[in-house]
């Protein structure tokens, strides 16, 4: 008799710049799916360490420009992948992915890059089950994260430190204006209190 195939999990993106509401957004839903009887677990940027390292390096050195920024995260989503969000979600195991593909393709799209080229980088990640944002509006200035917690806010950080010049906040505004677009268009939603666990995908 073979045994049945292990249900798989549900791939969970929340999407945002990152920072305290971020944090309090994850806790909140893990929180919620345990209650509701479903077993969570979350998977954050710069598992790879990558992001930190380079922030520990040597000080001095061009900064890299976006392009590099959204292939370096391309990476560590990669080894995310490999070794957090697919094992867990093939023992069925719901995965909060924080953030997952929406923040960077924003932050990509913000910064001049081409849609139709961020799709092709990303190709390999599958898509979530369901979609969620941290609104930036309701995210005071002094609280929007720091380089060390936040991939756009170390995106913003390079951008500032590297030779060419960036608009950093019209880059933000852009950003936001793509997780708005989402938001309009029904594909990221907002997490709300008592879960989630019957969320249709988006």
């Amino acid at each position: 008799m073979t045994k049945p195939a292990p249900v798989k999990g549900k791939l969970i993106a929340l999407e945002g710049t990152g920072g305290r509401s971020m944090a309090v957004s994850i806790k909140r839903l893990e929180r919620d799916y345990r209650r509701a009887g479903v077993e969570a677990g979350t998977s954050v940027w710069d598992a790879s360490n990558l992001f930190f390292q380079i922030g520990q390096g040597a000080r001095g050195i061009p900064a890299p420009p976006p392009r590099t920024l959204i292939l370096l995260y391309a990476s560590d989503l990669a080894f995310r992948l490999r070794w957090q969000i697919r094992p867990a979600l093939e023992e069925g195991i719901t995965v909060i992915a924080a953030p997952y593909l929406e923040t960077v393709v924003g932050f990509g799209r913000a910064a001049g890059l081409s849609p139709e080229w961020l799709r092709r980088v990303f190709a390999f990640a599958p898509r979530p089950d369901v979609r969620y944002r941290v609104p930036e509006a309701t995210i005071p200035i002094a609280r929007r994260g720091t380089p060390a917690d936040s991939f756009l806010e170390f995106c913003f950080a390079q951008l500032r430190n590297g030779p060419a010049y960036y608009d950093t906040e019209a880059i933000r505004a852009g950003f936001q204006a793509h997780l708005d677009a989402l938001e309009a268009r029904g594909k990221c939603g907002l997490p709300t209190h008592g879960v989630p666990a019957e969320s249709p995908a988006v």
